[in-house]
């Protein structure tokens, strides 16, 4: 006998039946997997903790290096008063002195402070040789000029000047005349690899340093031709005045472009 539907209560509205899509809710098909999905969810929280501390460590010692580098190179423009003695209870309330007695301490500072900047310091590291060299630690600038100086950018170009200046200086140090005379052919040399595109930056200080080089290796001639092009290559130079008043030592001076 075939089963009698119940019969529908008018006053009750309308009847709802839950029914079931595909025999399983989403819920019910996640909770087996709850647990890898709760470590899952864990460990990327972690990885993202690690990645952004990594970050936030990294710009903060940057940050730091920054400081100590502007505060380096602030100290190297301090004052010097030659012999002046600064009060020893002054001296040691303050960071930054208002005052050095001598060029040489306030560049021996100096590079105390920049080692402090770290890897920063590698955008003042031709600051840096020029210190090394006023404290006569020629080797070091010497590396750092040779390590500055590939490229063909203007600061690669000055670099490579920087190498004929030390080479130029321990020449002047040097004792024994064949030392010397190796070293100033050497300076001259690097003088030469400065710039040697006639419109590329530095080529008139180029040019110059090479005029100077000749005329101390006693080749009147080939200075005045190599100063004489260094106007040529810039009329405008900064070192016209200096270029023309050793054209004029030289006895070139006639030949001196208007």
């Amino acid at each position: 006998m075939a089963r009698k539907e119940e019969e529908h209560d008018p006053t009750l509205g309308p009847q709802v039946q839950a029914v079931h899509i595909g025999g399983e809710s989403l819920l019910d098909r996640l909770i087996p997997h709850m647990k890898k999905i709760v470590v899952l969810a864990i460990g990327g929280t972690v990885v993202l903790c690690i990645f952004f501390g990594m970050r936030w460590w990294k710009h903060r010692k940057a940050e730091k290096a920054t400081n100590q580098l502007a505060l380096a190179l602030e100290r190297g423009s301090v004052m010097v008063i030659p012999g002046y003695e600064p009060d020893p209870a002054d001296a040691a309330s303050k960071d930054l002195p208002t005052t050095y007695g001598s060029y040489a301490r306030r560049a021996e500072e100096t590079l105390t402070g920049l080692k402090k900047a770290g890897e920063v310091r590698g955008a003042a590291s031709l600051y840096e040789a020029q210190l090394l060299v006023q404290t006569g630690k020629l080797d070091d600038a010497l590396a750092i000029y040779k390590r500055v100086g590939a490229g063909r950018t203007t600061d690669a170009a000055v670099a490579r000047e920087g190498v004929g200046v030390v080479l130029e200086t321990k020449a002047s140090t040097a004792k024994d005349q064949a030392e010397q005379q190796r070293l100033l052919e050497e300076a001259l040399a690097a003088y030469r690899a400065v710039q040697p595109d006639d419109s590329g930056p530095r080529r008139d200080y180029a040019l110059y340093h090479e005029g100077r080089v000749l005329e101390s290796m006693g080749k009147t001639s080939d200075a005045v031709a190599a100063l004489q092009k260094a106007l040529t290559v810039a009329p405008e130079t900064q070192l016209k005045p200096l270029i023309e008043q050793r054209l004029a030592a030289l006895g070139a001076g006639e030949s001196l472009t208007p």
